[in-house]
């Protein structure tokens, strides 16, 4: 709790009074108003989350040019007859080390460059049991709600006659390239973007407000999933995962409802190709009515145990929320981190 005070509290300033100083006589020594202060805060951090963005669509374009150079110049010399293959072990082991390197390296740095303690930036407390699966269907149920928001946005911009689409992977079919492709889907996403988004980012920004500290970092969640659909669905999810893991104090529940989020959709992958289009409908309509059905009855249960479960602590900020919003967005290197997430986000976006 001490790093919350010293990085969330804006104090009165005891007056300084007069201050008498040899050959200038007395005079009141200049104090920073309050609003300064956090303005200055709020603008520091939006330009250190916005440097670790832009390290983190850095290090991917440099990565992903080191790998494509790996291809082209050097494995070809391992390959018989001149024709280059590549295992799936080996590709799909790329994308999970180049996927955790270019997440953790930029936004380590950051959390080490503002001094924040393990234990704040990490909250890996044991969380209680009825918080936890109880959480875990409020988030199934949420997730269920975002993806119709999805849907609701594809065909809105189809009305208009844009289309989105998202990247899509080819499915492996050996034993080792599909345990990685799991892992590259459900468990590494659920603990590196939870460490980051709900620990690291959110963490760092509740000095501002809770509600702030939420948004923002469900906002940046959203972005930089790189891809309009599913930058709604990242956005409302991480909005629900987010507030879970303040109530609950663990990153534990956010990272379960994560993996089961990301494994649900992985499953329902795998059966496309062996069921029939109406099968397929179905069977994903009844999960998701069991979904919100399950959500609504831990939603009850926990306001019933917790009256006070959807209830923020007071922030403590000098500055309305607008203006906290305001001079964050603002911040020239968060500025310049959600340009480049949109021009990564336009291959994805073409005309009908």
């Amino acid at each position: 709790m001490e790093y919350y005070r010293e990085q969330n509290g804006f104090p009165e300033e005891n007056n300084p009074g007069t201050v008498y100083h040899t050959g200038n006589g007395f005079y009141t020594p200049y104090v920073e108003p309050l609003w300064k202060k956090e303005k200055r805060k709020i603008r520091s951090a939006g330009n250190g989350i916005g440097l670790a963005s832009l390290g983190y669509v850095a290090l991917s374009l440099i990565l992903g040019i080191v790998y494509g150079i790996l291809l082209e110049f050097i494995l070809p010399l391992f390959n018989i007859g001149g024709s280059l293959y590549v295992s799936e072990t080996f590709e799909w082991l790329s994308t999970l080390l180049i996927y955790v390197v270019t997440l953790l390296v930029p936004f380590g740095i950051y959390a080490l460059c503002i001094k924040m303690p393990l234990k704040v930036a990490l909250p890996f407390r044991k969380a209680k049991a009825d918080l936890t699966f109880g959480g875990l269907f409020v988030g199934l149920g949420m997730g269920v709600l975002a993806s119709y928001a999805t849907n609701y946005l594809q065909l809105g911009l189809e009305a208009v006659g844009i289309g989105i689409t998202m990247p899509e992977y080819e499915v492996p079919v050996t034993v080792p390239g599909i345990v990685l492709y799991v892992i590259v889907l459900t468990v590494a996403p659920a603990f590196i973007e939870e460490i980051i988004f709900r620990g690291i980012v959110m963490q760092s920004l509740r000095r501002f407000g809770d509600i702030f500290a939420l948004v923002a970092s469900a906002l940046i969640f959203g972005i930089f999933h790189l891809n309009l659909i599913q930058m709604p669905y990242a956005f409302i999810l991480g909005l629900c995962i987010g507030y879970l893991v303040m109530r609950s104090g663990s990153l534990w529940v956010g990272i379960l409802i994560h993996f089961v989020n990301n494994s649900v959709a992985v499953v329902f992958e795998f059966l496309y190709p062996n069921m029939t289009e109406e099968a397929w409908i179905m069977a994903n309509s009844v999960y998701n009515l069991i979904c919100v059905i399950l959500s609504v009855i831990a939603i009850a249960v926990l306001l019933m145990k917790y009256k006070d479960m959807f209830r923020f602590e007071p922030s403590r900020s000098v500055l309305a929320p607008g203006k906290r919003t305001l001079y964050f967005l603002t911040s020239p290197a968060l500025i310049l981190a959600m340009l480049a997430a949109v021009a990564m986000t336009l291959p994805y976006i073409y005309l009908l």
